[in-house]
């Protein structure tokens, strides 16, 4: 460890930001040891504020680099992997419909378009029962996961869209669910 270098060379590639803070690997008391060991006396004597500042910058730098994990990267995306096959097979199947010229291929893209559909709607079903069976589990630990998990179902827009009839857009809800039944 050289503390005696004013400008450290990192090349960009770490700064405070890119560090996890909070995570709970972070031996606080390690790091407050770390920082009273270093002789800041000698290091500051007969030097302007503004190299003080960058000394002292450059140093915390180095420990938190040395004793606080790096943040992991969060561009993975959040649509689970069976969902997405499911909709990129939807958009196969779909656009092969739309090139097929044959009334029976047609009708048998048609059958496995209405199949993906099913399995989506499953998928989801099954994925809303486990998330309610995690918060009834997590209910005895955290019950403020509950409240939770109501408010994101609040949230949701229940709406039901325009509805045609015979070139007619109707919005109003009740209208459409008489027409529906």
């Amino acid at each position: 460890r050289d503390i005696n270098k004013e400008t450290p060379n990192y090349g960009g590639e770490t700064d405070f930001w890119q560090l996890n803070f909070h995570n709970d690997n972070v031996s606080w008391s390690t790091i407050n040891k770390e920082i009273n060991d270093i002789p800041w006396h000698i290091l500051f004597n007969e030097k302007n504020t503004e190299t003080c500042i960058n000394i002292l910058l450059s140093c915390l730098l180095m420990l938190c680099i040395k004793l606080i994990p790096r943040k992991k990267p969060r561009n993975k995306s959040k649509i689970p992997r069976e969902r997405k096959k499911l909709l990129n097979r939807m958009k196969m199947l779909k656009r092969e419909k739309h090139r097929t010229y044959s009334k029976l291929k047609e009708k048998i893209l048609e059958k496995k378009i209405h199949e993906t559909e099913t399995m989506l709607i499953h998928h989801r079903k099954e994925e809303r029962r486990m998330k309610e069976k995690k918060v009834i589990e997590n209910m005895k630990n955290n019950p403020k996961v509950l409240f939770d998990y109501i408010n994101k179902q609040k949230d949701r827009d229940t709406k039901i869209g325009p509805f045609k009839i015979q070139n007619e857009y109707i919005y109003d809800q009740k209208e459409i669910c008489k027409l529906l039944v």
